[in-house]
């Protein structure tokens, strides 16, 4: 359910940049140019689930392969289908899909294995070069047989994230790629979501719903006041605006969900499953589909809104089939035939 959620903020707030770019004005008051806050919902999740589901596996060096193929099954195949489409279709249309990409083997190899500071032919691939990163973090914490070692060096690493950036500003913006991803603030909303692991056992029930309010006010008022606190905040403005609050929801469905049945819409179901598909392909089409908008010159607002609202309705559609006729079907026989 929260993916579903998290990848429609995101695509409602590409729709609202890009709308306000093409045609200057605003789709829904732009209210939704917060909806980036959805992938601070992916990150904390993504920490969970991964940790989660993994925890038999810490300190277990004979399982990395397995986590290894598992994890590129997961993130590669699909992005390579959806980004080797988009390639063509910037070649043979530029009009209407034109990027900074210029193809020669360096550019193309860095995108297409997301590689830090990748130039990206798809808007949303940073966030999957930070997942990328994380993996590997925890396929560190797989070699250390210690837990008690290997959480003293998620301390450690999380002292890192909030001190450097903190007292260098020379620090991430003026090193390599690498050390920009070592230091990227956001990250922390990983270690976050490792937390909710470390933490939900512990958590008493009668908290549940006192911290899943305090994390839906708090997401609500960063998403209200999203402009101004962004620069109070500065660098962890991501963090502490929409990370934090995402750990007490995500910290608060999980123990829910630990001590009762939830009942949850099917379409938010059909949502979250196909969100990876939805995220990775639906700004290109925004962005084609807004400049055909354009070229044929349609001005009344209200118009310009509700075919922004039917095309959002039609990409979450084309997501879920992408999902259930493609990635599925080839995650589900990679892992027969690799893992």
């Amino acid at each position: 359910m929260l993916r579903g959620i998290a990848c429609i903020l995101v695509a409602l707030m590409h729709v609202t940049v890009i709308f306000s770019q093409t045609f200057h004005a605003y789709f829904l008051w732009n209210f939704f140019k917060f909806g980036g806050g959805g992938v601070d919902i992916f990150f904390v999740l993504s920490g969970f689930i991964i940790t989660y589901s993994n925890r038999q596996n810490l300190g277990k060096p004979g399982n990395i392969l397995k986590f290894v193929k598992k994890r590129l099954i997961r993130i590669f195949p699909i992005y390579w289908i959806i980004i080797s489409i988009f390639l063509v279709v910037q070649v043979m249309l530029p009009g209407y899909y034109a990027t900074h990409f210029q193809m020669n083997f360096a550019n193309i190899f860095s995108t297409f294995f997301l590689l830090p500071n990748h130039i990206m032919l798809n808007g949303v691939s940073w966030s999957l070069t930070n997942e990328l990163f994380f993996y590997l973090l925890f396929l560190l914490a797989l070699l250390i047989p210690n837990k008690n070692f290997m959480l003293g060096l998620l301390v450690v690493y999380l002292v890192l994230l909030v001190l450097v950036p903190a007292l260098s500003s020379n620090a991430p913006s003026n090193s390599n790629s690498f050390i920009q991803l070592l230091l990227f603030p956001m990250n922390i909303e990983f270690l976050l979501g490792i937390g909710v692991v470390f933490f939900v056992d512990k958590f008493p029930d009668k908290w549940i719903f006192p911290f899943l309010i305090v994390g839906l006010s708090i997401f609500l008022v960063s998403a209200i006041y999203y402009t101004s606190l962004s620069q109070i905040f500065s660098g962890y403005s991501r963090v502490i605006m929409f990370g934090l609050p995402s750990f007490l929801i995500v910290l608060a469905l999980v123990k829910y969900e630990l001590v009762t049945h939830i009942k949850v819409n099917n379409l938010f179901l059909q949502l979250g499953d196909a969100s990876y598909s939805i995220y990775l392909f639906h700004l290109p089409i925004v962005v084609a589909f807004f400049k055909i908008m354009a070229k044929v010159s349609i001005d009344n607002h209200l118009t310009l809104v509700l075919l922004s609202g039917g095309l959002l309705a039609a990409v979450c559609f084309a997501g879920f089939i992408i999902y259930k006729k493609v990635e599925k079907p080839l995650i589900n026989w990679l892992n027969i035939i690799l893992v």
